[in-house]
């Protein structure tokens, strides 16, 4: 049995707890659970699933097998188990085991409104993957939606009429240019969409 570093440990259960705290009340026991689970339990092959196992250390065919998986952040691990998306599927849109890792998605241009909506939400989801947190400055939404050329004056509109799915900075009739967006559960449904229409 490995002996368990302590300082690790403290740490880890702090990010879980931030993570919990972000869930609807009701599921912070369940989600605690789940995340506490991913991140302490030991895995053997006698005992995980063929599947999940597969799941953990498939590799890329352009990894030469010997570099292991990035190892996903624990609100990753807990969005794609709750919401049903798969490493395989954000693969398909970030090179996850580059150094530094790479955007690879591409979003459709034909309806503008939508495009911004999928550019905010991939800047979200691949914070969440660079720091454990899916969530990010409205200027930094802002920034990445025009250098993509996806901007026009209806941006903020288009955000609010959206705000069902963000808390924090986008309310339904104003937007903090200095608040940090985050999403709400409708919006890690929303985002779970969006990376499986991209990852087609």
């Amino acid at each position: 049995m490995a002996i368990l570093d302590f300082a690790k440990a403290r740490k880890d259960i702090n990010e879980i707890m931030e993570i919990v705290k972000s869930v609807p009340e009701s599921l912070q026991e369940r989600c605690f659970e789940l995340l506490f689970e991913a991140a302490f339990a030991e895995p053997t092959v006698a005992t995980a699933p063929k599947e999940q196992a597969q799941d953990r250390i498939e590799a890329p065919a352009e990894n030469d097998g010997k570099t292991p998986d990035k190892k996903l952040p624990a609100n990753i691990l807990a969005f794609i188990n709750r919401y049903g998306v798969t490493r395989a599927e954000l693969d398909k849109l970030f090179m996850l085991d580059h150094d530094p890792m790479l955007p690879v998605y591409k979003i459709p241009s034909g309806n503008l409104s939508k495009a911004q909506l999928i550019k905010v939400m991939m800047v979200l989801l691949e914070n969440g993957l660079l720091g454990n947190s899916i969530s990010a400055p409205y200027t930094e939404l802002r920034e990445s939606v025009k250098d993509d050329g996806f901007f026009d004056s209806n941006f903020n509109k288009a955000l609010k009429r959206n705000h069902a799915l963000f808390r924090g900075a986008i309310t339904d009739d104003s937007i903090a240019e200095d608040g940090v967006v985050e999403l709400t559960g409708e919006g890690m449904t929303k985002l779970a969409e969006i990376v499986k229409e991209l990852g087609q």
